[in-house]
């Protein structure tokens, strides 16, 4: 692209617009000095200061896009993100690691798996917190067999199947639910998934 259309283009750009573009076209550059960054990049980062210049330049290079992502969050989207961290700060190194595989695994799925993974997910914060409970310690008293074997039954089931399974399930009172539960002998695989 010529750099004389490029620049006058951005010109005719308002500033805001002009820097969203820059920041989406050209990748952010690792900055090898700690006063190469800007005021607000050192003060997302300054507890980097330090060890900034003993960072791989990939590492920097991360961090710095991190600052600027943090720089355009709402204020609400901030204290999310605060909340996501001091969870992971509070996490187990098992359960880094297991949440590291899990996020692996989503980011290998393709984008209509990623999809439907995304409506599962959302359906489930749906639920009342109560229903929320009690699906989590049925799935924590499963063995990883039992869990397997839910799994793999729902996979082979019929999709026309599977969805009205899905429809039955939701029109049903609590009350019949575990009632099923009981027959099933408490089972989760029948609670079904989304397709």
């Amino acid at each position: 692209m010529n750099n004389d259309f490029l620049g006058c283009c951005l010109a005719m750009l308002k500033p805001a617009v002009a820097a969203l573009f820059l920041l989406t076209h050209f990748p952010a550059a690792a900055a090898d000095q700690w006063e190469d960054l800007s005021e607000d990049q050192q003060a997302v980062l300054q507890n980097m200061e330090e060890r900034w210049e003993k960072l791989e330049p990939g590492q920097r290079e991360r961090l710095v896009r991190g600052a600027e992502r943090w720089a355009a969050m709402t204020p609400e989207q901030r204290e999310q993100s605060r909340g996501r961290f001091a969870n992971w700060q509070n996490m187990s190194p098992d359960e880094r690691e297991r949440l590291r595989e899990q996020f692996g695994r989503y980011r290998n799925l393709s984008p209509e798996q990623q999809a439907k993974a995304r409506r599962n997910f959302q359906r489930f914060r749906n639920m009342p917190p109560e229903q929320r409970q009690a699906l989590r310690q049925r799935w924590d008293s499963m063995s990883p067999e039992q869990r397997e074997q839910a799994r793999e039954r729902v996979r082979n089931m019929d999709p026309a199947k599977r969805g009205q399974m899905r429809e039955r399930w939701e029109n049903m009172s609590e009350e019949e639910r575990n009632q099923m539960r009981e027959r099933s002998g408490n089972r989760n695989s029948w609670a079904p998934q989304d397709k």
